[in-house]
């Protein structure tokens, strides 16, 4: 009998073949209030910017995880705008000079760089307490949520999934602040979209290269994980393939889809 934990654990053990790290929600020493792993994201800025002071340091931790926006949408794009291009610091070195660097929270040129956290189970307290199945950290940062149902519960599906992730958003807001991918999975069909899209705009990544589709509908999280979360492979689409488009004022959030992802990437790697 396939259950949540198994389908769960499956995923786990697939993230970990690319080299995720499994951690258990339970056992991270955290304000269950705080959705950020703050540690994790000052030890980067510590190891990619030794050159600033401790101050700077913190100051960027703190404007990496202070979005400003009227709601929910637009403190959103806020954070990914920090998140794929930076942030500028003035700053003195030693010897009294002004200097300026450009800090980014991820170093999206080397993969290895970064810390890959695959963590389930973790509960985050907001206007209730909620636990989803699995939150990908990358250098502490809370970039993508998966929500899993049980295949063979004949009550529940793909969409009890996708209502699920609608309640995180009203019971945790400040989850989806940061989230740049949501996935949902009944253990059978899985599909990525945005935290934002209605159920119609989720699809299934159909290939692991980009040359053959993968047709049948069983296991698709396999194709899913395999196609889409090798870490560079993540990495490049959380930079060049989400984007933000302001529709009279109302923010619409819109990620590529795999024919899509490959495309321009097979037409880069050709014009080059």
């Amino acid at each position: 009998m396939t259950t949540e934990a198994t389908i769960e654990q499956a995923t786990i053990e697939w993230l970990q073949d690319l080299k995720y790290t499994h951690l258990d929600g339970a056992e991270l020493p955290q304000n269950h209030k705080d959705v950020v792993l703050k540690d994790q994201l000052l030890a980067f800025i510590e190891k990619q910017y030794p050159q600033l002071s401790k101050e700077i340091q913190q100051l960027a931790v703190a404007e990496f995880t202070n979005n400003l926006g009227a709601d929910l949408d637009h403190r959103n794009r806020t954070f990914h705008l920090k998140l794929t291009k930076g942030i500028d610091y003035n700053y003195e070195d030693a010897s009294g000079k002004e200097k300026a660097v450009h800090i980014y929270p991820i170093d999206f040129e080397n993969p290895e760089n970064n810390s890959f956290w695959a963590v389930n189970q973790f509960t985050i307290t907001g206007k209730n307490k909620r636990r989803p199945d699995i939150i990908f950290y990358i250098n502490g940062l809370p970039l993508v949520v998966f929500e899993l149902k049980n295949w063979y519960d004949e009550n529940t599906n793909i969409k009890e999934a996708h209502n699920q992730i609608q309640h995180y958003i009203k019971d945790i807001p400040t989850l989806f602040e940061y989230n740049a991918l949501t996935i949902i999975s009944d253990g059978n069909e899985a599909q990525h979209g945005m935290f934002s899209s209605g159920m119609e705009w989720f699809s299934a990544w159909k290939s692991i290269n980009g040359i053959d589709t993968v047709q049948e509908d069983d296991f698709q999280m396999h194709t899913l994980v395999f196609g889409l979360f090798p870490k560079d492979r993540l990495l490049n689409y959380i930079k060049n393939f989400i984007f933000h488009e302001d529709h009279n004022g109302t923010l619409i959030k819109k990620g590529a889809k795999y024919h899509q992802f490959f495309g321009v990437n097979f037409a880069v790697e050709a014009a080059k």
